[in-house]
């Protein structure tokens, strides 16, 4: 498995969350993935970072499509904690 990409991933512990940028045409999008979603449907065996990284590197191909498809249909997010808009998958998009 290559490891191309899986160095680009932040893991927020506050929000059970990792984050990552997926490449939409040469321009990153910013993006992130819920530990619920990851053990729900990529087979992360608990909600903790080693699990839930361990199963974003093995199905990062899907879940980039997947988070791509959304930014391609506008669904971007934002808060106070990120200045750029952002995809949020959830257990909801799987």
């Amino acid at each position: 498995m290559s490891n191309e990409g899986v160095n680009n991933m932040e893991w927020d512990d506050v929000n059970g969350c990792l984050w990552f940028e997926a490449d939409q045409a040469g321009k990153p999008v910013l993006c992130c993935i819920e530990a619920l979603c990851l053990y729900l449907a990529f087979g992360a065996s608990t909600l903790v970072e080693v699990d839930a990284t361990n199963a974003y590197a093995f199905r990062r191909g899907w879940i980039h499509s997947a988070a791509l498809s959304k930014a391609n249909r506008g669904e971007f997010e934002r808060d106070s904690a990120h200045s750029h808009p952002f995809v949020r998958l959830t257990a909801r998009d799987i």
